[in-house]
This record gives structure tokens, C-alpha cells and sequence, in this order.
């Protein structure tokens, strides 16, 4: 299926993103808790994508991207409290990586979709 080959890429790429976010999101004296709570469930999108890859039944890679989904919609959390509490930061950028957040969620919702049916 390639939903699922290309969901793999790209959630790997969002997280590497989400990474070096964090990192200036450091060096612009974002509080720690929130750097580290994006940095938690951003990376853990990709990381639930490639569990569920080792699923032994549909039931539990189904319920993985329901966790890598959820993990997404936390994420784009996360990253809307940055944006609305540090207005002093420029967030363009961010707003390029939110756009594939989204887009990441619906093929995660589609792929949950095809599996269940």
C-alpha cells in the first residue's frame, strides 16, 4: 500500500523536523515543559508508524496508527500554545510543518480507515 510506505518517510522527516525545532526552540528560552512535550509527541508520530509495522495482527497495527494519530493532533497542540505564548518568535516556518502535520493526519485517518474496513 503505498499510504503506508509513503506515511513511514514522511513521519520519520516531521519528526527530524521536530527535533531541530526544539532545538531553537531552546536557544529562544521556550519553557522546557513545553519543548519537551512537543519534542515527545512529535517524534513519537513516526515512532508508532514503524511499531505498528511490526503488528502480528491487523487489530494492533490499526490501533498503532490510531496512536501515531492521536500523537499528531498532540502535537499540532503543542505547537499552537508555542505559537499563541512566544509571539516574539517568528513562526513562518512553523506554519510550513503544521501544513504537513495535517496533511500527515489524513493519511493516517485514511489508512485507519482502509484497515478497518
Amino acid at each position: 500500500m503505498q499510504d503506508e510506505k509513503d506515511i513511514k518517510i514522511r513521519t520519520q522527516k516531521f519528526a527530524v523536523y521536530v527535533i531541530k525545532l526544539c532545538e531553537e526552540f531552546k536557544k529562544k528560552n521556550v519553557d522546557f515543559v513545553l519543548v519537551k512535550q512537543l519534542l515527545r509527541s512529535g517524534t513519537s508520530v513516526g515512532a508508532n508508524v514503524r511499531e505498528g509495522k511490526a503488528s502480528s495482527t491487523k487489530k494492533e497495527l490499526i490501533r498503532y496508527y490510531e496512536i501515531a494519530l492521536r500523537s499528531a493532533n498532540e502535537t499540532d497542540y503543542w505547537m499552537d500554545i508555542i505559537k499563541e505564548g512566544y509571539q516574539q518568535i517568528n513562526f513562518e516556518i512553523l506554519e510550513t510543518h503544521k501544513k504537513e502535520l495535517s496533511e500527515i493526519c489524513k493519511v493516517l485517518a485514511t489508512i485507519i480507515i482502509n484497515l478497518k474496513k
